[in-house]
């Protein structure tokens, strides 16, 4: 069982062992609001799920809902709207020239990981500040420092990452849904709207962990990453 009091100590040696320049980010999906109001302040402005997690790398911690996730692919991937007819045919793709036809876009959103389960509110803190138990991790940063994440991983059970992305809706479907639902990290390069409008930097590679290895993995990136001397 997850020790909450423990995620400062391990945000601290993730960024650390890493030399991180912001903040792992916990983030929460939760099925009603109102457990969300326990711990977290409602975000005042109209923002996206990657963006959130953005500035929650960058200190802020607040939650929001299907009024405030502005994304609407987003919003739909992460269960908080039903999802669209156009979405489900691929229209939506092919009208965007995200892909070649119908479709190719109906096979794209098959593709995508998709909360089975209607939630109300997500949370985003820095990981060092949640007063909540996780369900996902998510580390923005430079190739070698997830590259590091990724020997650490692999270094107590020998567990390769077998990543899965397609260019489009990657923090909430590729790495925060799928990381959810499959229990295994995932790593993505982003999506137009994560590159475009939430402060994504081309050089960025972003990783999803759940929470339930944290102890593990720090523990691992503590014996691959020794002192710098």
């Amino acid at each position: 069982m997850i020790n909450i009091e423990k995620l400062p100590e391990y945000s601290q040696n993730i960024k650390e062992k890493l030399n991180l320049e912001t903040s792992p980010v916990a983030v929460k999906l939760f099925q009603k609001e109102e457990n969300a109001k326990k711990v977290l302040k409602k975000t005042e402005e109209k923002t996206m799920h990657c963006k959130s997690i953005i500035e929650a790398g960058h200190g802020k911690s607040f939650y929001g809902t299907k009024n405030e996730i502005g994304c609407k692919f987003g919003a739909m991937d992460l269960g908080l709207t039903p999802m669209s007819e156009e979405l489900i045919t691929g229209n939506n793709f092919d009208n965007m020239n995200v892909t070649a036809s119908v479709s190719s876009g109906k096979h794209l959103i098959d593709q995508v990981p998709q909360m089975p389960t209607k939630i109300e509110a997500i949370g985003y803190a820095p990981l060092e500040d949640a007063k909540y138990r996780p369900d996902v991790i998510i580390i923005v940063g430079q190739p070698r420092q997830i590259f590091d994440l990724i020997r650490a991983n692999t270094y107590l059970l020998g567990d390769m990452i077998h990543s899965d992305f397609g260019g489009t809706q990657s923090f909430c479907g590729d790495i925060s849904v799928k990381t959810y639902l499959t229990k295994k990290p995932n790593i993505s390069f982003g999506c137009m709207g994560s590159h475009m409008a939430a402060g994504f930097k081309p050089d960025n590679v972003v990783i999803g962990f759940p929470i339930e290895i944290i102890d593990t993995l720090v523990e691992s990136l503590i014996v691959t990453q020794p002192p710098k001397q």
